[in-house]
């Protein structure tokens, strides 16, 4: 099961002389963007499971809520998405590596250059640092009380955005929007 590698990351690898492959097989841990299908624009989510009888993908964060409220990981099919950010621990992997760029040593140093190339790709397409910690506490804190002062217009926002804010607060995202907003209403 393999998924294409972003060609914008192949193309930024080919300038600074190491050639990528068209495409790689999906491994736990690869950042991927979902290009085709249900979740089309999400983004930057790393491969949390890999269905290889059913040859589906789960991809953290690209989830669903089932009636009686239990949140499941949504399957994605590996042609639906786009790596752009593999992971090289893998020896195999190493090893396409090595057969695509004859001639190169591969020390830590070379392979450290390549991930910081490919992590620095990965916040210039979706915006988020993967080098960066999580938040401290106390900050998420401040953060939701600040939240908490303001009145918020759940009406005026569009329906992704009434999502997110339900993913936030872990409470269901189905329904149509009217639904969506008095769950927020609920809960403020």
């Amino acid at each position: 099961m393999a998924s294409p590698l972003d060609r914008g990351l192949r193309k930024r690898q080919e300038e600074r002389g190491y050639i990528y492959p068209r495409s790689i097989p999906v491994r736990t841990g690869d950042r991927v963007l979902i290009v085709r299908g249900e979740g089309r624009g999400t983004e930057g989510h790393r491969i949390s499971q890999i269905d290889r009888r059913a040859r589906k993908v789960y991809v953290d964060g690209f989830t669903y809520h089932k009636s009686d409220g239990t949140e499941l990981q949504r399957p994605i099919d590996p042609s639906n998405l786009v790596v752009i950010n593999p992971d090289w621990s893998d020896v195999r992997r190493r090893r396409i590596l090595d057969r695509v760029n004859e001639g190169v040593e591969w020390t830590e140093e070379t392979l450290a250059e390549l991930e910081a190339a490919e992590d620095d790709y990965e916040t210039e397409v979706t915006g988020v640092d993967p080098r960066a910690d999580e938040p401290d506490d106390a900050d998420a804190d401040a953060d939701e009380e600040e939240e908490g002062d303001e009145a918020q217009d759940w009406s005026a926002l569009t329906v992704p955005e009434l999502k997110a804010a339900l993913k936030e607060r872990d409470l269901p995202v189905s329904g149509k929007k009217a639904e969506l907003v008095a769950r927020l209403e609920e809960s403020a």
